[in-house]
């Protein structure tokens, strides 16, 4: 390895540090945050209210519950994208339908069931009958014999003609537990609160170090009792326990309650939280077992309470990274908690919200859909701050639209002006991680940049022009800091191919470019801070995985900071890096040893910065009270004096003519979605990756498609495919025999390479056997498991083995764990 000595000091290189599986993937960045209002000062400028909400929703009826309760889009949505809830079918196939019209004159509704892909439509059908408060749904002929999933969609169409859809999936209920399931959670939930109902919420949790019991903001399965039923706090439920089912199958049952309490805070005033609470329960034979537990609390902060004491801004119970910007003179602080938007300006004692869809005067239960996000893009040296709404628009003009809005808050005025609004047809997850991949905006230039579908486009809103800064990017050609004002991409060439990346400063608009070596190509990687991680590629060493990819890994990564200048090499003899892992302060290098043409993994290394953290006049700090636990704090260097502030309202929203762009967000292929906990965590270019992932999180790996590849806990405790012992054909090699065979059970290549034997063993529970390598020349076929063994065939013998599972870990880690599917 090669260090400049005079950086030695600035990064380190961590050989077995245990960090956490994640993936830069190509980058993606969150497109960011935005929306807002005015205030008690006045503006001349023209203004407009950001208005109720209007759209109805729709609910359905299981057994004696209401749940999945959808919010309306005014634009058809991609079908494969929109998979948040699952509603159970009776056996006679029959839905029933609530409808919450609000107002809304509804002339008829029309359903249609899709395949899971989208790409079969397996019923339409009209409901003109609209007398009361629900409809049934007759979808018997939606879920054909073999179909035990497929798409639902609703149609509402008012009297004015309009069409608002919406979407969940569906499956029959029959062989499942889910009504038993729901009971369940219900008791338990009840139980929390007091309620005398028979069952001890105690004699399911499985208490424990995983959780540290100092905090009510989260709870888990693992923390005590006396948390779990929320401490001293004494809440109230004050808005309705809306439930959803996330995931139900025969093994396990995942639903998620949202609602609101009330409670006492540390000053004796009325406080009120947001609530998620989070059930994985299964129920087998007459008994009930609750497999993951989670529940999160966070604080609706609200100026008119006391939140300002002399060392900061109380933010009560709140998310640990919750997402705030400082001016450079430490007077004014803007920051994000539970998707509102608030501005504290220390110098005029003035305490703004900037933005929130909530709306706190009518509590129109439409106004707290959570299903978007608030970001912070940058602020100026006045406090003025461009922020971004992205996700579902509750309300306003683009209300049931799913997009990224980019805002302008400027603090003098006390206004917001809308710059641009960046449509999708994805759920708000899937476009928060892949819509346009990167959008920043710079209101001293008055540019917006924007990455989508491979096309950098810069955006001048002055005059409503666009020009593209560089096309036809693939994944790893491009990559963006984490607050998205950095972006590096490659301007000639392919991945493995391309001599010259491009590093552009977006906020000041600098730029410099980083050339490979001659005979060489480079590959931009990653931010770690403002420094650039980029790597080197030499055509010599082409070559293939164990499981027959041609790969060209990097010889060496380097580490260039603002300035252009080389901080750090890292490189060793015989070490060769696939790809790397950027979180916060650490570089995780996944690296492949070479032995003929034949690349294998090999152990990880760690790259940390040393860099010492800008002393900042405000920051978030974490504290302790007896009542309320641990809460957060942003704590100001200089004393807060003033401790009632003015409270400006956000009673209008100022929208200049915005800018909306239409931009291909085609989904991906190939792209692997981890969703846990009841929501969608990360989206992954490698199968691998969102496995161990989803292992962490108890969750499911889903395809482009929709197609289920991997689930935490769901199966069987034997499987075996009954498959007869083949063997090779002439100038056959084992690998090609066994992906013959494979390829018989699915199309699609799937590299399953890293992840563990017992993550494997559920690819085979889904009837797929898997390819797995013993070395560089030796495959063999996994066709069956029990609860210590591993059966297979090689096809070099044509003969059928079963070894336990302790000697096929021994066999497979001779070749990094490479195993391989071929999946529908």
């Amino acid at each position: 390895m090669k260090n400049k000595k005079n950086e030695k000091n600035k990064w380190d290189t961590k050989g077995g540090i245990r960090a956490r599986i994640g993936i830069l993937s190509g980058v993606f960045l969150l497109a960011l945050v935005v929306s807002s209002l005015l205030t008690n000062r006045g503006t001349a400028d023209q203004t407009i209210s950001l208005g109720d909400p209007t759209l109805p929703r729709v609910s359905f009826s299981v057994e004696d519950h209401t749940v999945n309760i959808l919010a309306g889009y005014v634009n058809e949505m991609d079908i494969t994208a929109m998979r948040d809830t699952i509603t159970p079918v009776p056996d006679n196939g029959i839905l029933t339908l609530g409808l919450e019209k609000k107002g809304n004159e509804i002339e008829n509704v029309q359903y249609e069931v899709y395949s899971l892909d989208g790409e079969t439509t397996y019923l339409q059908d009209t409901v003109r009958d609209l007398t009361g408060s629900s409809v049934t749904l007759d979808v018997n002929r939606g879920l054909p014999e073999g179909v035990q999933e497929a798409v639902l969609k609703v149609i509402l169409e008012t009297a004015e003609n309009e069409q608002i859809f919406y979407y969940t999936r569906i499956e029959w209920q029959s062989g499942l537990s889910i009504a038993e399931c729901l009971d369940f959670a219900v008791q338990f939930h009840d139980a929390t609160f007091g309620a005398e109902n028979g069952l001890n919420p105690g004699g399911y949790l499985e208490p424990g170090e995983e959780s540290d019991n100092t905090t009510l903001q989260t709870v888990n399965i693992h923390s005590d009792l006396s948390q779990i039923k929320w401490g001293e706090l004494d809440p109230q439920i004050s808005t309705e326990v809306e439930w959803s089912i996330k995931e139900s199958n025969s093994v396990y049952t995942s639903l998620l309650a949202d609602y609101q309490v009330t409670c006492k805070g540390d000053a004796g005033e009325v406080e009120t939280f947001n609530v998620k609470e989070f059930f994985r329960v299964r129920y087998s034979g007459g008994e009930m077992y609750l497999l993951d537990y989670n529940r999160s609390m966070n604080q609706v902060f609200n100026g008119n309470k006391h939140v300002l004491d002399e060392t900061g801004i109380l933010l009560g119970m709140a998310e640990p990274d919750l997402d705030f910007a400082v001016n450079k003179k430490g007077t004014v602080v803007s920051f994000v908690q539970e998707r509102d938007l608030w501005t504290y300006n220390q110098k005029t004692d003035e305490l703004s919200l900037v933005f929130s869809f909530a709306n706190m005067e009518g509590h129109d239960v439409r106004s707290r859909n959570d299903e978007h996000e608030v970001r912070i893009i940058s602020m100026e040296e006045d406090g003025s701050t461009v922020f971004a709404v992205y996700g579902y628009m509750n309300r306003g003009e683009h209300e049931g639209e799913v997009g990224v809005d980019v805002y302008y808050f400027d603090i003098q005025e006390n206004a917001v002006n809308e710059i641009a609004f960046i449509p999708s047809t994805k759920s708000f997850a899937i476009a928060e991680e892949e819509l346009g991949k990167m959008v920043y905006y710079n209101h001293q230039e008055q540019l917006l940049y924007v990455l989508a579908g491979g096309v950098l486009y810069q955006v001048d809103v002055t005059k409503n022009s666009q020009k593209e800064l560089a096309t036809d990017l693939e994944e790893g050609q491009y990559v963006a800091s984490s607050d998205g004002h950095l972006l590096a991409y490659q301007t000639d060439g392919e991945l493995n191919t391309a001599k010259t990346v491009q590093v552009m400063d977006l906020a000041d608009g600098s730029s410099y470019q980083v050339e490979a070596r001659k005979g060489e190509a480079i590959r931009p990687l990653g931010f770690i801070k403002n420094d650039f991680i980029c790597g080197y590629v030499r055509e010599s060493d082409l070559g293939k995985t164990t499981a027959g990819e041609e790969v060209i890994p990097m010889y060496e990564l380097e580490i260039r900071g603002a300035d252009n200048k080389a901080e750090m090499n890292y490189a060793q003899e015989g070490i060769y890096i696939s790809d790397i892992i950027v979180e916060e302060n650490m570089v995780t290098l996944n690296r492949v040893t070479k032995e003929g043409e034949i690349y294998t993994g090999t152990s990880q290394d760690y790259i940390t910065s040393n860099e010492e953290r800008k002393e900042s006049a405000v920051t978030l700090e974490s504290y302790d009270t007896e009542r309320k636990q641990r809460q957060m704090r942003l704590t100001f260097v200089k004393e807060i004096k003033e401790l009632s502030p003015h409270i400006l309202r956000p009673k209008q929203v100022m929208i200049d003519q915005a800018v909306t762009i239409a931009l291909d967000d085609k989904i991906p292929s190939d792209q692997y979605y981890v969703y846990g906990m009841g929501e969608l965590v990360a989206i992954y270019d490698k199968a691998a990756y969102a496995i161990q992932k989803a292992e962490q999180v108890s969750g499911v790996v889903i395809s482009s498609e929709q197609a289920y590849i991997w689930e935490k806990g769901n199966r069987d405790l034997v499987y075996y495919n009954e498959i007869q012992p083949f063997g090779l054909a002439e100038g056959q090699t084992s690998f090609d025999a066994c992906a013959e065979f494979a390829k018989q059970y699915g199309s699609k290549k799937i590299d399953l390479s890293g992840c563990t034997l017992s993550q494997v063993l559920y690819i085979i529970n889904r009837g797929t056997p898997v390819l797995a390598m013993t070395d560089a020349s030796h495959t063999i076929l996994l066709t069956g498991y029990s609860t210590d063994t591993v059966t297979y065939v090689d096809p070099e013998s044509a003969a059928e083995y079963t070894v336990t599972i302790e000697e096929m870990e021994a066999m497979t880690a001779g070749s990094g764990n490479t195993f391989v599917a071929y999946m529908k």
